[in-house]
């Protein structure tokens, strides 16, 4: 076993928890120049806690002037009345440009006040407020709480609302991720997965294919000077890239089926422990391959957006592309990291629904301010339009992970993933006492019926 992996474990288990859960959950600064640190340092919510939280409720209005504002326009912008109720636990960095656009939108539509209330823990207040009849209009938050807060009868169907020409203006997986079970419960505005970073200095230009990427992992493999040819943190949400490459998958959202001892999903960790692990420091832990990738020891980092203000806190010349394709027999494969998918949830009982679809409607359709998004807090667009504009296409770091998400597998919505998580990292933590001599195949399928056990315990199917 590699020296000092097990005592990391542990550490690996606490961030995974994070960032499988929601890396993009609404405190999740995904910014090309953002505050927070890296998903590593939370341990209470799936999303990056946010720093400050000295205020409870903050509402927005036309004539706020500490707000950022922008010039965005829509040709056809709707207006409600009325007071407009959004809870986040989003950073205050990206409250305030939330606000700014808020205050653009309330110029507009002089009757409406958007107000903005911070949670700490989102989902307990959701979950208690919403039943009491106390509950916001709406509220920002990834797309994967979409099934148990379904099941939990917390979200408000939005079918009449939405049409064909609105679900054609986002990206194939964000219109996906805001319906479940034939019903439509949020508009989408931004998108995230992980992506190839690259030191620039060490490789001017990014690789092509994933043999191309080897080659340079190898030539910059020297572990006795604790340099290594790639920096990857190694839990299930990271490496399921290669994990669902080869056509396998954690879970279908589907069938409902659990797939780790599908032929393709063993094929798929096998690559990685194969292909990848060799060329990595021997741990698992999250914080241990950002130091090496940020302190010049390494030329790639597999790694999200919330990584890229160390990255430049560092002054690393740096440059971000997707995961390059893998071939076998002839035959390309593109790795499928998960994607997620940041939600305006709408929730029951939603006391201003009108108000609030004509906000939601004006915050995800209008190009210009997804372009706000993305410009100001480094945000993918879920609109087709934005994330194909002249705007992103020129900023690198957007356009790279964008490039990336091109290629992602939608995270599941199904309440029936937890067991799928727990079950993948146990696997996971048992490949890692040896990864050399892992029977790769008997781990995945002890822990694919550990999954289907932990079902019907809890009285799932």
């Amino acid at each position: 076993m590699k020296k000092g992996l097990m005592t990391l474990l542990l550490v690996g288990v606490l961030v995974f928890s994070v960032v499988a859960s929601g890396c993009i959950g609404g405190g999740t600064t995904t910014s090309s120049s953002p505050t927070t640190s890296s998903p590593a340092t939370t341990t209470s919510s799936p999303s990056t806690t946010p720093t400050s939280s000295s205020s409870t409720s903050t509402t927005s209005s036309p004539s706020t002037t500490s707000t950022t504002t922008t010039t965005t326009t829509s040709p056809a912008v709707q207006c409600g009345s009325g007071t407009v109720v959004i809870w986040h636990a989003m950073q205050p960095n990206e409250l305030k440009v939330f606000q700014g656009l808020a205050a653009e939108y309330m110029a507009m539509c002089p009757s409406v006040t958007i107000k903005f209330e911070y949670k700490n823990n989102l989902q307990t207040a959701l979950q208690a407020g919403i039943p009491a009849g106390k509950g916001p209009d709406m509220f920002i938050w990834a797309h994967d709480w979409i099934g148990k807060f379904v099941k939990g009868g917390l979200l408000q169907p939005i079918n009449n609302l939405v049409t064909p020409q609105i679900l054609g203006k986002f990206r194939p997986q964000a219109t996906e991720a805001i319906q479940y079970k034939g019903n439509y419960y949020a508009l989408p505005f931004a998108v995230e997965t992980v992506a190839l970073i690259y030191n620039k200095k060490m490789v001017p230009n990014p690789p092509t294919t994933f043999s191309q990427m080897l080659n340079i992992m190898k030539k910059y493999y020297n572990p006795n000077k604790k340099e290594y040819g790639i920096a990857y943190p190694v839990n299930p949400y990271f490496i399921s890239a290669f994990a669902q490459a080869f056509g396998g998958y954690y879970f279908n959202d589907t069938t409902l089926k659990p797939g780790l001892n599908n032929s393709k999903t063993i094929q798929g960790f096998e690559f990685f422990f194969k292909n990848v692990w060799p060329y990595m420091a021997p741990t698992a832990d999250y914080n241990t391959q950002m130091a090496i990738f940020v302190q010049n020891r390494s030329p790639f980092m597999i790694n999200g957006p919330w990584s890229i203000e160390t990255i430049k806190q560092n002054h690393i010349d740096f440059g971000v592309t997707y995961i390059p394709p893998i071939t076998v027999n002839g035959k390309t494969y593109w790795p499928r990291p998960y994607g997620g998918v940041k939600l305006l949830y709408f929730a029951k009982g939603a006391k201003n629904l009108k108000a609030a679809w004509d906000f939601a409607l004006w915050l995800t359709t209008t190009p210009s301010v997804e372009e706000t998004l993305a410009q100001k807090l480094g945000y993918i667009p879920a609109l087709e339009a934005a994330a194909n504009s002249p705007a992103v296409k020129n900023n690198p770091i957007v356009y790279g992970f964008s490039q990336s998400f091109d290629h992602a597998y939608l995270m599941p919505k199904s309440p029936l993933m937890d067991a799928v998580w727990t079950g993948t990292q146990d696997a996971l933590n048992a490949i890692l006492k040896n990864p050399s001599s892992a029977n790769i195949p008997q781990i995945l399928q002890k822990y694919q019926e550990y999954i289907i056990k932990q079902w019907q315990g809890s009285g799932s199917g």
